[in-house]
């Protein structure tokens, strides 16, 4: 007897075109998940760059403004309570007009001469905020400089020569970049400087600095602290922007024979 062949099971037109629907929904959801998981990635190493390098600056300028005003020769002051001499370290010249955003400092070093500015020592030092044009773009640079026998910085001195990288110190001025202007833009972003330089003090004084007045020689004593602000952000990412900020207590106190004498000087030799 012969049997009937068995009917082939399959899909059929409208069960192929749902599965195909399906299948290009779920392939969808996971590339959009890729992309953004990507894009994300690339966000955050792009703004850990950017923080890593503004925190690199804020250390080295927290660092060196602790030590402004260290004298060597400190305690011969404070074992001669009758003498008036005072260290010529101590001084301090904050410049902040026109946003300017510069300071002058120094502190003894070896092995240079213990309670005496040796500028060829590299005693006198400076931190400033300048622009200057980069491949056809302006950019906000911070730039460092120390003293040598032939410059003493100032916060006007001449800047580096930035049609040139990497970037050489101006030898006439003393004055280097420290951020790379190729990569980050120190700049100001919603109103607020990018470098800015405040000091911190009781509400009662005028300068912002707390100071202690008392006994008959030296009667002008300042003990300073400072905040330091930096924004910046990336020249390849201008939407990626940062901020930080870092409290500096000056170690040295500023101790002058008078209420006349100012610590608002650059200090010199």
């Amino acid at each position: 007897m012969n049997r009937s062949p068995k009917r082939m099971g399959g899909f059929s037109l409208l069960e192929m075109m749902v599965a195909l629907v399906a299948g290009m929904i779920v392939v969808g959801a996971v590339l959009a998940f890729t992309v953004a998981s990507v894009r994300a990635n690339s966000d955050y190493v792009r703004a850990t760059r950017l923080m890593q390098e503004l925190r690199n600056i804020t250390n080295f300028i927290t660092t060196e403004l602790k030590r402004a005003g260290y004298d060597e020769d400190a305690m011969s002051y404070v074992g001669n309570p009758t003498s008036t001499a005072v260290s010529a370290f101590a001084p301090m010249l904050i410049d902040t007009t026109a946003g300017a955003n510069c300071i002058i400092y120094a502190y003894d070093r070896d092995p240079g001469s213990a309670g005496v500015i040796d500028v060829g020592n590299a005693e006198i030092r400076g931190i400033r905020r300048k622009t200057a044009t980069v491949d056809g773009a302006t950019v906000g640079v911070i730039e460092v400089a120390e003293s040598s026998d032939a410059v003493t910085p100032a916060c006007d001195g001449d800047q580096p020569d930035y049609s040139e990288y990497p970037v050489t110190c101006n030898t006439d001025s003393g004055w280097c970049p420290l951020s790379d202007p190729k990569i980050i833009d120190i700049t100001d972003t919603n109103g607020a400087e990018a470098f800015a330089i405040n000091i911190a003090g009781t509400a009662n004084q005028s300068n912002g600095r707390r100071t202690s007045i008392g006994g008959s020689t030296f009667n002008a004593l300042e003990q300073r602290e400072l905040q330091i602000t930096l924004i910046g952000r990336l020249r390849s990412d201008p939407t990626t922007s940062k901020t930080v900020r870092s409290n500096i207590k000056v170690r040295a106190d500023c101790l002058r024979p008078n209420t006349t004498a100012s610590c608002d000087v650059a200090p010199a030799p």
